[in-house]
């Protein structure tokens, strides 16, 4: 058995039992596979790799409610996944709700089981999407909110490996502007930005938490 940690949104993680080796690199590939691997330690890609990895895509929204109770909208994709017989993703059970599976492709079997989701036979090019709802919205005193996300992370044993990650946040603009992005790289290739829309898209490797800074716009 190995362990595939593609931690995300409140620490989900994937689990899979295959063969010894990962499935991500053909077993000819021993080269391509010992120099895409680190130890951990993050670091962002200015050049994408040179085959599709997994793409993880989320879109969230935060409403006025959320500035209440912490809880945003969350519409969730994953792409490319490694082909293995057996995945789960796991959230944790008191910071997720309302998890539905939307769409599958190269997937034999998934469920929802309380907080997690459980996939079979993941073939070549596979991909999930799913929604839910997230206690992932913060308040900091002061009329500040932080939007917390992660650990990002694909991982074999201690080794991690690049992936590929979009953040679409959807926020109420006449009531809060975003104000700061951390710690992914704020630059025109990566990032862009419109009234109440802030979106990232970049390749990354190694653990990743995100946090985006929001403040109340007061009335004068």
């Amino acid at each position: 058995m190995y362990l595939i940690h593609l931690s995300i949104l409140l620490g989900l993680s994937f689990m899979a039992a295959a063969a010894e080796e990962p499935p991500f690199f053909p077993e000819e590939d021993l080269e391509a596979r010992t120099a895409a691997v680190s130890e951990g330690e993050l670091s962002f890609l200015d050049t994408p790799p040179a085959k599709p990895v997994h793409h993880h895509e989320n879109l969230i929204r935060i409403t006025a409610a959320s500035l209440e109770d912490g809880w945003v909208t969350l519409e969730q994709c994953h792409r490319h996944l490694d082909p293995v017989p057996l995945l789960e993703i796991v959230y944790h059970p008191r910071r997720i709700r309302n998890i539905q599976l939307l769409s599958s492709r190269n997937i034999g079997a998934s469920r929802v089981m309380d907080a997690k989701v459980e996939l079979r036979d993941i073939r070549q090019d596979a991909e999930l999407c799913l929604q839910a709802d997230s206690r992932s919205l913060h308040p900091m005193g002061d009329g500040a909110f932080q939007l917390r996300n992660g650990p990002y992370m694909r991982r074999f044993l201690d080794g991690y490996y690049p992936m590929r990650l979009t953040i679409a946040v959807h926020y109420p603009a006449a009531m809060i502007r975003f104000s700061a992005l951390r710690p992914l790289p704020l630059d025109a290739e990566r990032t862009s930005e419109s009234k109440g829309v802030i979106r990232w898209d970049g390749w990354f490797q190694g653990r990743l938490f995100t946090e985006l800074d929001f403040n109340l716009i007061q009335d004068n």
